[in-house]
């Protein structure tokens, strides 16, 4: 009989990894720093709605943050490409 361990990712709790407060909590000090200076509220605002739209979970292959899926996005686009060209 064999025991199975169905992930080895580090987590707390459910659906919290290490690595979402890695980009969390010094995401959310930079939001509050930018809030509260008075001229770049907008800024903070926008910022943290991107933040959290990052942050949304999602079933796409064994990605499960939006995060991870915009990073593959932006390798694959900016890759460096070679195209060979035959007869």
């Amino acid at each position: 009989m064999y025991i199975t361990v169905k992930s080895l990712k580090k987590t707390l709790g459910k659906y919290i990894e290490l690595t979402d407060l890695y980009i969390g909590l010094p995401s959310l000090i930079l939001f509050i720093i930018l809030f509260s200076i008075s001229s770049t509220r907008i800024l903070s605002l926008v910022f943290i709605s991107i933040v959290l739209f990052l942050m949304i979970p999602i079933n796409l292959s064994k990605k499960n943050r939006m995060y991870k899926v915009m990073y593959l996005v932006f390798k694959y686009l900016f890759k460096c490409k070679e195209y060979i060209f035959r007869k």
